[in-house]
Order: structure tokens, then C-alpha cells, then sequence
């Protein structure tokens, strides 16, 4: 009996751990669980993070006034200046002021009714007055050296509008006319002034011309937003007819690019490309002036070259970029730049492209991009770029 009595106490003994152990467990789980909800605290924004949020809120305010730092005109420097907004109902006015360290000087103004018909129609009416000092030119052609560079002042009175037809908020069809005085001079700066080559057959130099520029346009636009996107894409194509009524400098111009944003696990990382390419098209006896000829080179055109770098009748630019998030408001990336201008259509091909590499570093907001840094190095060494925007 003695030993019935001890088998089964140890049953009992070896049954019971188990469940000890289980509670014991599920005790110990809740006490932490208990203890990590104690020390739970709200997502707090960072003061980055603040101070974009106000920013963003500042720059898309419907009416406000506020400083810009930039956008003048390539080549120009820094351009501090002063704009202002102010919604009327369903039309939305902008207007500023800008004066850049190298004395160029720009004032415009835009009113648009973004918004008739339910949001289908977009109306734009513009004008705008530019005073650059010290464009470069380096020539024509694909094979220019640095060292041809050369400065020349450029004046210009932009006034017109488009109409856009949207029957999809990621759909836009339509065309608009403006109308170009355009007055080319010699330049100021250290480097030479074009008037050193005026006799070496640059076509349009010294030139008055007055434009009228018809367009043509069809966009399919899905990214987020054309200031920050990761994911979406952009296939756009213009058609400009550029008349001048005075000499025989007319010409027409298609604009065909492509963008294409991929995001990866759960947009941490994404792969964006661009393709774009510029050629124009003349009667006989017309030409192209050299200050209208499709450019490569400059923070959006090819960041391994300075503004203006290469210029001829047709242009061709692929880019590629490699981003990730180290956090919420600043994006890496690693990208490739590659290009060409070339006489003759036929040879917008892979061949004798001008490629540079380099490193980004972007501070965003969700819906745009207020700095810009990218360091690029191609075959004339390292180019630096700090500006407000996206690289496409």
C-alpha cells in the first residue's frame, strides 16, 4: 500500500510541473507585457520633422508670402528672393522677384485656375522677365572642352498660357501659346565674353527674336506628387512649333520623357529611372540660335557637368538612381548620369556617352524637397550641387 500510495504522488508530482511551469510562464509574459505598456509613449515628431511639416504647410498655403532661394535661371547662383500667393475663389495667383549673387535678375507672375469643371480642366496664364548675365557657352557639338568656355547676357519676356483637359486625375491632354522676346548681348564674369568668337558661325549670335511658340501636350502622371515620390511614374511628350516672325531662326522642338519609380520592401529602398530626350527640327535656310539649342549638364540635366555643358540640335539623357531611407525625412541614393548631343538624329544611340557617378543626400517633406545636395564625378572631375527640388 505503501508504495501504491508514493506511485502516486509522484504522478501526481510530474503532472502538476508541467502546469506550474505554464502559469508561471504566462505570469511572467504578462508582468512584461504590463511593465513595456507602462513605458509605451506616443510617436513624438522630431523638430525636423516639425520644422518640415511647417514648411511644407508654408510652401503649399494657397495665400502667402515667402522667400525663395533659388530656380532664377541655370548658371545664375544663389538666388534669394521674395513671392507671394493669394487664392481668388477658384483662381490662384503667384508672383516674386529674384536677384542672384552673379546680377540676374527675374520677375514673374502666374494666374491659374487649376480646378474648372470638377478638377477636369486646368487653365494657366503666365509672364515673366528674366536679365541673365553670364550664361556659358562652350561651343557646339558633343567633343567641346571646358576650356572653350565662354560668357554671354541674355535677355527674354515670356508672356502666354495653356489649357490642359484632365479626365483623369493621372491624365492630362492639351496645348498652350506663348510669346518669346528673346535679346542676346555679350557677357560679364571672369571667363570671356562671346564677343570673342562672334566670327566663328554661331548661329542666331546677336539676333533679336521675337517667338510665337504653339505646344502640343499628352502626360500620364501617377506619382504621389511631382515635389517627393516613391512609387508611380511619368510619361510625358511636347511638341513646340517655334516661330520667329523676323528671321530665319524658326524651328521646331519634341520633348519626350520618361520617368518610372519601383519601391522595395515596404518602400525602404527604390529604384527610379529616367529617360529624356530633346530634338528639334528646322526648314530649309532656317537654323536653330545657339541660346535655343537642346543643353546637357546642370543639377536636373546631367549632374557630372556644369549648366549648359554641351549643346547641339538634339539631346539625349538616361539616369538612374539607387535610393533608401535612412529616415523619415532623408532619402540616399547612389546614381549614374549618362548623355549626348549630337548634329544628327540618327546618332542619338548608346555610343560616346558622357557618363559621371555620385552620391545624394535629400530633405523632404511628403509632398516636396527643399534641399538638394549631389556630388557627381565624371571625366572633367567632381561637380557639386546644392539645390531645392527633385533630381526628377
Amino acid at each position: 500500500m505503501f508504495k501504491s500510495i508514493a506511485t502516486s504522488a509522484l504522478t501526481l508530482a510530474l503532472t502538476a510541473t508541467p502546469a506550474f511551469s505554464q502559469d508561471s510562464r504566462s505570469d511572467e509574459i504578462a508582468r512584461a507585457q504590463a511593465d513595456k505598456a507602462q513605458q509605451l509613449k506616443p510617436n513624438v515628431a522630431t523638430g525636423t520633422e516639425k520644422t518640415l511639416a511647417w514648411l511644407e504647410g508654408h510652401f503649399t498655403d494657397p495665400s502667402t508670402v515667402h522667400t525663395t532661394f533659388g530656380g532664377l535661371y541655370p548658371s545664375s547662383g544663389f538666388a534669394p528672393g521674395l513671392a507671394m500667393r493669394q487664392a481668388f475663389g477658384p483662381a490662384r495667383l503667384n508672383a516674386g522677384a529674384a536677384y542672384s549673387v552673379r546680377a540676374y535678375k527675374s520677375v514673374y507672375a502666374t494666374l491659374a485656375f487649376p480646378a474648372l469643371l470638377d478638377e477636369k480642366l486646368d487653365v494657366q496664364t503666365h509672364v515673366r522677365w528674366i536679365d541673365a548675365t553670364q550664361v556659358p557657352f562652350y561651343g557646339i557639338g558633343n567633343e567641346t572642352t571646358k576650356d572653350d568656355r565662354v560668357n554671354y547676357g541674355l535677355k527674354g519676356l515670356d508672356s502666354g498660357g495653356s489649357v490642359a483637359l484632365k479626365p483623369t486625375r493621372w491624365f492630362a491632354i492639351g496645348g498652350g501659346l506663348s510669346f518669346l522676346q528673346i535679346e542676346d548681348r555679350g557677357g560679364e564674369g571672369s571667363d570671356p565674353s562671346i564677343d570673342t568668337i562672334v566670327d566663328t558661325g554661331v548661329p542666331g549670335i546677336f539676333t533679336d527674336t521675337n517667338y510665337r511658340d504653339a505646344t502640343a501636350f499628352a502626360r500620364i502622371d501617377w506619382r504621389e506628387s511631382p515635389g517627393y515620390t516613391r512609387r508611380g511614374g511619368l510619361y510625358s511628350l511636347t511638341l513646340h512649333d517655334m516661330k520667329d516672325r523676323d528671321n530665319p531662326l524658326s524651328f521646331r522642338r519634341v520633348d519626350a520623357e520618361v520617368q518610372q519609380f519601383l519601391p522595395l520592401l515596404n518602400e525602404h529602398w527604390v529604384l527610379a529611372v529616367r529617360g529624356l530626350v530633346q530634338t528639334t527640327d528646322v526648314d530649309d535656310n532656317d537654323v536653330v540660335p545657339y541660346y535655343r539649342l537642346p543643353t546637357l549638364g546642370g543639377a536636373k540635366r546631367h549632374r557630372g557637368y556644369a549648366d549648359f555643358r554641351f549643346q547641339d540640335r538634339h539631346m539625349m539623357l538616361l539616369s538612374g538612381e539607387y535610393r533608401w531611407l535612412p529616415s523619415r525625412v532623408l532619402d540616399m541614393a547612389l546614381f549614374v548620369d549618362a548623355g549626348k548631343v549630337t548634329a544628327d538624329r540618327r546618332d542619338l544611340d548608346f555610343n560616346d556617352l558622357k557618363t559621371a557617378y555620385g552620391i545624394g543626400f535629400r530633405i523632404h517633406g511628403p509632398t516636396f524637397t527643399p534641399l538638394r545636395f549631389d556630388i557627381a564625378h565624371g571625366k572633367e572631375g567632381f561637380r557639386f550641387h546644392i539645390t531645392g527640388g527633385v533630381a526628377y
